[in-house]
């Protein structure tokens, strides 16, 4: 995983704040995550750009800033955990851990593997819907990256 260059960040998280994530929501988290968190809470890097293909086939880019994993910060992990409640149009075993500045959240994807602690990268758009063949909806998913690493070395400038 290539270097951070952090534009703007708050002060680390600690250790406490990490694992009360992992028991609240009962995910293992990417240990390049918790490396990078463990530096730079709220962490928007220069390198927040990322390309990739949606899922109308296009070519598309997003920005990312990272949530916080403190409770009391405003744009925090917990309140954004809605993507994951089919209530609110989620999909089950999705984790943001990132917002982009058009509304659209950067989740950990545990679908294929809920006890994993590398799961894949997807962006769930925050204004695109999919329907299922019983009649409900759900945000539309679009994968990004295999790994937490291969996303944050596809950030750029």
């Amino acid at each position: 995983m290539k270097d951070i260059k952090p534009m703007w960040h708050e002060p680390p998280i600690s250790h406490k704040d990490i694992k009360k994530f992992i028991d609240s929501f009962k995910y293992r988290l990417p240990e390049s995550f918790i490396s990078v968190v463990s530096k730079y809470d709220l962490l928007t890097p220069v390198n927040n750009i990322f390309d990739f293909t949606n899922v109308y086939n296009q070519p598309d880019e997003r920005d990312v800033n990272f949530l916080s994993l403190k409770e009391e910060e405003l744009e925090n992990i917990y309140e954004s955990q809605y993507v994951s409640n089919p209530l609110h149009y989620g999909t089950p075993h999705l984790v943001a851990f990132g917002i982009c500045a058009n509304g659209d959240n950067i989740c950990f994807d545990y679908r294929d593997n809920p006890t994993g602690n590398n799961p894949k990268v997807v962006l769930v758009y925050h204004d695109d819907y999919q329907e299922k063949d019983d009649g409900t909806s759900y945000a539309t998913i679009n994968h990004v990256a295999d790994s937490f690493e291969e996303f944050m070395d596809m950030l750029h400038e």
